[in-house]
């Protein structure tokens, strides 16, 4: 038996279909077109999930059955079963229950030190996933909880379109953690002279830019279409990073010349940042968790004054009106 070991893995089976296909192939080995017929979908929609799954060592190609004549490749799954590996959620104290949070964002990771540190009988456990990864995560149920900051690009509106989507006719909530200040990170001193995203199509100027399904990439990618500018005319549009924290990085380590994050990571690497909008970071979750005792030490450290404070010494972080504001979606 395998076991799936590592976060992208993981992201793979994020996806619903993904993971029915290989539902599908752990008990027999099947065709493009058999697949297709299977979720009526077709071959070349199944085709670009299954490449996923293979790239990821999940699935792979096998002779066809025997006494068949196809001409078409068939897949099996590498496995008739897996096992999560506990490296990925760790062990934590069995008196304890534990609240797992899908994020990547520098002041939620803080969350589970403060609740580690006070022994407030619940043990805070943090995924390093983006926003669309985590909501993927939290449909999967490797998660109970994610953060999310994805703007609709129609309406403007942030994350409620996003959540209506991925889970339809659930009852899910959001609450409101604070607001975020994005914008450009540049070298100190700016020498390239960067003040806005047409810039960004110079051709002496080299970004760094995120993973898609970050909150920011789907920001950059929908400021880009409106403004005309194509991606393959920004030099190092495809040269991805993980984090805000690796973008400070590799501009402050002269592979790119900019990238797009928060005010408190240039900070960190001693960069330039320049400010472009705010942003609201939300947490989302299913709604009966609101009502669930064992998470009350969680929810109450969130409308704490304490809570606050924390936030506030972040660069770039905002303390809205709104804070700790539930809003339900179905």
């Amino acid at each position: 038996m395998h076991t799936i070991s590592s976060f992208e893995q993981l992201k793979v089976l994020g996806h619903p279909l993904r993971l029915a296909i290989l539902r599908r192939l752990m008990q027999q080995p099947a065709t493009l077109s058999q697949l297709g017929a299977s979720f009526q979908q077709s071959p070349a929609h199944i085709r670009h999930h299954v490449k996923s799954l293979e790239q990821a060592g999940l699935v792979m190609f096998t002779t066809a059955p025997p006494l068949q004549n196809h001409l078409e490749r068939y897949y099996q799954a590498v496995e008739t079963a897996w096992l999560i590996n506990l490296i990925l959620l760790p062990e934590t104290p069995e008196s304890q229950p534990t609240l797992t949070i899908g994020s990547k964002d520098v002041a939620t990771r803080q969350l589970a030190a403060y609740f580690r540190a006070k022994n407030l009988g619940i043990t805070l456990q943090i995924l390093p996933l983006n926003s669309m990864d985590g909501l993927l995560m939290l449909h999967q149920g490797i998660c109970q909880m994610s953060t999310c900051h994805l703007r609709e690009p129609g309406s403007g509106e942030y994350n409620r379109p996003y959540i209506r989507h991925v889970f339809p006719g659930q009852a899910m909530a959001t609450i409101r953690l604070f607001l975020r200040e994005e914008g450009l990170i540049v070298k100190p001193g700016n020498p390239k002279q960067i003040r806005g995203l047409e810039d960004l199509a110079h051709p002496d100027v080299i970004l760094v830019n995120r993973e898609r399904g970050a909150g920011i990439r789907v920001w950059l990618d929908q400021n880009l279409a409106q403004l005309g500018l194509l991606p393959q005319n920004i030099r190092g549009y495809d040269s991805i990073v993980q984090s805000h924290v690796e973008v400070a990085q590799s501009v402050r380590d002269g592979k790119a010349d900019v990238g797009l994050g928060i005010a408190a990571c240039a900070r960190e690497a001693q960069l330039e940042f320049i400010p472009l909008f705010e942003e609201p970071y939300d947490l989302v979750l299913p709604g009966e968790l609101l009502a669930d005792p064992l998470y009350a030490p969680f929810f109450e450290h969130l409308n704490s004054g304490e809570f606050r404070e924390t936030i506030c010494q972040h660069e770039g972080y905002l303390v809205p009106s709104t804070m700790g504001q539930v809003e339900t979606i179905v």
